[in-house]
């Protein structure tokens, strides 16, 4: 592929990059304006995040690297994620034509799998010490709900008080319900977003509860009792899995490290191979086969934890 040919594909990617920031800046003005009349009713000042994320979003890569940042701690409006990943789309032919075809895909790569690394750790991390606020907050909850009052005002009486991360989490979650939402799609909404099981079966009582009635106080001191019982048995697994957790770390890490070596030291070793159509293949397939044992073994170190992290 000539210079030429990479400089014409480079154009047509930013064109095609300004066509779609002008129409995500025009859909994103829409939902703003529709969504600001409805705040203005009642009384409240515009959140940009909420007013954002009140539809959701047809795009499933935007969809996706939104919802890995929320549960990351970064709140960022969709269009603004829409837009960066434009501005990334864009650089990365330009990378191609600096450094070349193998050492660009190498840099993209390693760029990609470092974002989404750092994002998936602080998730994590957040989503840990969210079920380590939780049976306290639903014990809040609980009590403002012996005193007469609605889930709901429940919800918002206890998040005012607690903590963070959770603190945010409800107080974003007792927006939505005041725009009109039900707590229950909410809640739902919520916990497939952080993957948090628990919301789920929250939304389940609520929607049952809100349905046929009856009490929502027993519901919610079982799923506490359930939480401190499932936390102190994974904290016991993790003890005795951290030896076999720890060799597949560095079985996903010494191969890429390894290369990464040679690379450096020998850079004409992998060029030649890449020029050699056989050696192409063999590099292909050698990349190919370590995405795919990195994520068997992130599968397998996953499964003795939270299915839903």
């Amino acid at each position: 592929m000539t210079v030429g040919i990479l400089m014409v594909l480079v154009f047509a990617l930013l064109f095609a990059a300004a066509a779609a920031f002008l129409l995500l800046r025009v859909q994103a003005k829409t939902r703003k304006e529709e969504m600001t009349l409805r705040l203005r009713v009642l009384g409240e000042d515009a959140d940009a995040h909420l007013l954002s994320r009140a539809k959701p979003i047809a795009n499933p890569v935007l969809r996706f690297v939104t919802d890995l940042l929320t549960r990351s701690g970064t709140e960022i409006e969709p269009e603004r994620v829409g837009r960066g990943l434009l501005i990334a789309a864009a650089i990365a032919p330009l990378l191609l034509i600096v450094l070349g075809a193998l050492a660009g895909m190498l840099a993209i790569g390693l760029a990609i799998a470092a974002v989404f690394g750092v994002l998936s750790r602080n998730a994590a991390r957040r989503r840990a010490k969210i079920v380590e606020q939780l049976p306290v907050f639903l014990e809040s909850v609980m009590r403002v709900l012996a005193a007469g009052n609605t889930l709901e005002e429940s919800l918002g009486a206890a998040a005012r008080d607690s903590p963070e991360p959770i603190r945010p989490l409800f107080v974003s979650i007792g927006r939505q319900v005041r725009l009109g939402a039900p707590v229950e799609a909410v809640l739902a909404e919520a916990g497939e977003v952080h993957r948090l099981r628990d919301l789920k079966v929250m939304a389940l009582a609520a929607a049952i509860n809100r349905k046929y009635g009856g009490s929502l106080r027993g519901v919610i001191k079982s799923l506490i009792s359930t939480i401190r019982s499932r936390d102190s048995a994974a904290r016991e697994l993790r003890a005795l899995t951290a030896e076999t957790r720890f060799s597949a770390l560095v079985l996903a890490i010494i191969p890429v490290t390894l290369s990464l070596y040679i690379f450096t030291k020998n850079k004409g070793y992998y060029e030649g191979m890449w020029a050699d159509p056989s050696g192409r293949i063999f590099l292909i397939a050698s990349v190919l086969l370590q995405i795919g044992g990195v994520a068997v073994l992130w599968k397998m170190m996953n499964s003795t934890g939270d299915p839903d992290a």
